[in-house]
């Protein structure tokens, strides 16, 4: 993906992301969302805690602190590792919701 794609699309989940932490209201919502796409998309390979099966390949997401959402989200749009690119497949407001998925489950 070129450099310009990923600088558009980090802008926009930057912009998104600006947008949810000022509606708690909707910050709900929005971890809901990120349940079900997390359980859906990620849980086959990341655990339904969100820890990597043991001895698995995929990272153990309990371990990403909140200073390192664009880390998560260049692995998500580009991948890394074992895990392939979800670029055109998980939009922004979906990674998004993952993300605040992961959040509000980590930082309990």
């Amino acid at each position: 993906m070129g450099l310009f794609t990923r600088s558009a699309f980090a802008f926009a989940l930057s912009q998104m992301m600006s947008a949810t932490m000022t509606a708690p209201a909707g910050a709900q919502s929005l971890v809901e969302k990120g349940d079900t796409l997390y359980h859906n998309r990620c849980a086959g390979c990341h655990g339904e805690q969100l820890k990597a099966f043991a001895g698995g390949p995929a990272f153990d997401l309990r371990r990403l602190r909140p200073h390192e959402h664009d880390r998560f989200v260049e692995s998500v749009i580009s991948g890394k590792d074992n895990m392939p690119s979800w670029y055109g497949i998980l939009k922004p407001d979906e990674i998004e919701a993952i993300w605040a998925y992961i959040r509000a489950t980590v930082d309990r």
